[in-house]
């Protein structure tokens, strides 16, 4: 799978499990973590850690077999790291406290070195 189908693959499976607030951010050219960074709020613990069972068993479907997570037990942010893509799926009261969107904003703008 290419790196523009994974990420389609990964937005589907987040929207189709109903994450809000889905941002992908082009981070490659100045991260070595990841290509892209998709983040996306879940609307509580449960379903944080549901969506990302369903995009980690929709990516396993698909042939990616070596996809790494963290904080599924806990559901408050959940990290799926696919090599390529690293998606973050957190609840919202987490995602305003670590504001990772503007922290990856201004590293895909090369603002962070």
């Amino acid at each position: 799978m290419n790196k523009q189908d994974l990420i389609e693959k990964c937005i589907k499976t987040l929207e189709d499990a109903k994450a809000h607030d889905l941002v992908n951010i082009e981070v490659g050219a100045n991260s070595s973590l990841a290509d892209n960074m998709l983040i996306c709020t879940g609307t509580s613990n449960r379903h944080v850690s549901a969506i990302a069972g369903r995009l980690v068993d929709n990516l396993y479907k698909d042939g990616l077999k070596n996809i790494k997570t963290s904080g599924e037990q806990v559901g408050e942010w959940v990290i799926v790291d696919t090599g390529e893509v690293m998606v973050h799926i957190m609840q919202d009261e987490v995602r305003h406290r670590y504001e990772l969107d503007d922290l990856y904003r201004c590293i895909a703008a090369g603002g962070i070195e």
